[in-house]
């Protein structure tokens, strides 16, 4: 039981060091929480550890082969890079401009945010470079963490990164929600907040790429 409580700590902890930092995940949460509300930021929240799994399963399964391919095929973070830039930019001119004027009221599927949170989380290379890097490190100076554990420790694991990731962007969407609840043009502030982000995102992922 000592064991298994240690998978699922250390997943926990592993997750939440990866998903402090502010991604296109956690804007996608804060932006849904403030303009619509946290029930339906919770469906981004649900798939988006939903996606973490997948991801840190991935990169236990084939660390080794990912990390070749990755630094062999960079040109796939530049496109991601490029791509998160010019939505950053799109914020920061455009939408932050739109925000104030009223908008029709559209329906929105739960199904989309559900697959909003899920997409975010899975299309990540600077993700799955992390997982890499995690796992590596803890199979380094923690313990052995194969595909050979055994089943149920790995079950533990993949749980604590679930409850890691999902807590987390919880505390994200509760945010968004002291931003919602100020009076004032919060939402074009939140904008060019995001813009900024994205911006300044990948930037910092560009320039280490180019050091590397």
């Amino acid at each position: 039981m000592t064991s298994l409580a240690l998978y699922l700590i250390l997943g926990i902890l592993v997750a939440i060091i990866g998903a402090m930092p502010l991604g296109a995940v956690n804007l996608a949460v804060i932006n849904t929480t403030i303009k619509e509300n946290i029930k339906k930021a919770s469906y981004i929240v649900i798939a988006a550890g939903i996606g973490e799994v997948f991801l840190a399963f991935f990169a236990l399964h084939c660390s080794l082969e990912l990390s070749n391919f990755f630094q062999e095929n960079q040109w796939i973070q530049i496109i991601f890079i490029l791509l998160f830039f010019s939505i950053g930019i799109y914020f920061l001119l455009f939408k932050s401009k739109l925000s104030g004027k009223p908008k029709s009221k559209r329906i929105k599927l739960t199904s989309s945010k559900f697959l909003t949170g899920f997409s975010l989380a899975l299309l990540n290379p600077p993700v799955i470079i992390y997982w890499i890097l995690a796992i590596s490190l803890i199979n380094k100076y923690i313990f052995e963490l194969t595909t050979k554990n055994s089943v149920t420790s790995l079950i533990f694991f993949f749980l604590g990164i679930y409850l890691g990731k999902v807590v987390t962007l919880y505390l994200y969407s509760q945010w968004g929600n002291k931003i919602a609840q100020k009076q004032g043009n919060s939402q074009a502030r939140l904008s060019k907040i995001i813009g900024i982000a994205l911006v300044i995102l990948s930037i910092f992922q560009g320039i280490k790429i180019l050091t590397e």
